[in-house]
């Protein structure tokens, strides 16, 4: 084993059970098995999920809980035997890494064999998520001084010239928008539409830039995040409390040269959005969706559009390992192309762990992150 055997305890911000205030626990550092290592975290990331597992909205969740699947830091620890990075490259003690949250899939069910499609994986293993934070090795989220990195967890290195904030500021957000991209036609020279300018619609958008679309369109109520968008490249935005339906349509249109957009990109989570996007897209165009994580609703859909437009309608679930990989690969090769680190527009200490989610719950903030060690 090496690294600093003298830490012997981690104090975690807990969520004790759905919709309950959060509580800041000390734990016991376990020993680390092979094949194990211990990050010491620098930036855990607050998701808008972490908001929906405080709220109860996902099922299966493991109370009381530590949240944070997204965290970068250094490796402070390494189990007694080595530990490589998906390269076959040797894992050293004070590399600076991340991690892709789902740890675990199990290889033999249908969805990862014959579907292909892990992301659907029903024994899925995720950090901050389904893992069980009162059973060993407990430190298994990011709102934690310190993550227990189990047993083929899969590690990827962060590059020298990409700082934490950098490394943090796009969260899980940018592995959603390059599965999303990935299952869509995107490519050089096309119209491009995003609904919403969150996270994930940024990075869709960013991607959309880097790939060579002809035309970015962001689509958002928040004056905020569409300035932040211009910012990142997106070409034209349209503010929903300032236009109407018909008139977003229109402007698609001039902006398209009479078609509308080629693609259209579904990220707000609300149900209603998606109605009006089928709306959007061109004819024989594509529609992908990729926001809808939680239940918004249900809301009504003309199938007969669906098909008169003959539209290709894709849908996203998730991330595997490969577009994190991909994701670290784009900021590192972009990094002097967007501000990455000015997305990270909060920053909280372990103990305002509360005050972080409700930040984020009220969309305050671009990137929040808390840094358990100041």
């Amino acid at each position: 084993m090496t690294g600093d055997l003298t830490i012997v305890k981690s104090r975690a911000a807990v969520i004790p059970a759905p919709n309950a205030s959060i509580e800041i626990r000390e734990f016991e550092v376990p020993e680390l098995v092979p094949g194990s290592a211990l990050l010491k975290v620098a930036n855990a990331g607050v998701c808008g999920t972490d908001v929906h597992l405080w709220h109860g909205k996902l099922a299966g969740v493991p109370y009381p809980l530590i949240p944070g699947h997204e965290a970068v830091g250094t490796i402070e620890r390494i189990g007694p035997s080595p530990i490589s990075y998906l390269n076959g490259q040797e894992i050293k003690v004070g590399d600076r890494v991340t991690f892709h949250d789902v740890t675990k899939t199990c290889f033999s069910c249908y969805y990862c064999l014959i579907a292909k499609t892990p992301t659907k994986c029903p024994n899925r293993v995720v950090y901050g998520i389904t893992m069980d934070s009162t059973k060993f090795p407990h430190l298994i989220g990011g709102y934690s001084e310190y993550v227990y990195l189990i047993p083929g967890t899969h590690i990827i290195r962060v590059p020298d010239h990409v700082s934490f904030d950098g490394a943090i500021s796009v969260g899980c957000a940018l592995p959603t928008a390059i599965h999303a991209v990935t299952r869509s036609p995107m490519k050089h020279g096309l119209n491009v539409a995003v609904q919403g300018a969150g996270p994930v619609g940024l990075m869709i958008a960013i991607l959309a830039k880097i790939t060579g679309a002809a035309t970015i369109t962001s689509i958002d109520q928040a004056p905020n995040r569409l300035e932040v968008a211009r910012r990142f490249g997106v070409t034209h935005t349209l503010n929903i409390r300032e236009t109407d339906l018909e008139e977003r349509k229109q402007a698609l249109r001039e902006i398209s040269d009479g078609h509308g957009p080629d693609i259209v990109y579904e990220a707000t989570g609300n149900a209603l959005a998606v109605p009006e996007g089928i709306e959007l897209v061109r004819e024989g165009g594509t529609y992908t969706i990729c926001g809808q994580y939680t239940d918004s609703g249900t809301v009504e859909m003309n199938p007969h559009l669906m098909n008169r437009k003959h539209l290709d309608i894709r849908t996203v679930w998730g991330s595997e390992t490969t577009h994190v990989y991909q994701a670290i690969r784009t900021i590192a090769n972009n990094y002097d192309r967007f501000p990455f680190e000015d997305l990270v527009t909060h920053s909280f200490k372990l103990d305002e762990a509360q005050k972080a989610l409700e930040t984020q719950r009220d969309q305050k903030s671009l990137k929040a992150v808390i840094r358990p060690h100041e």
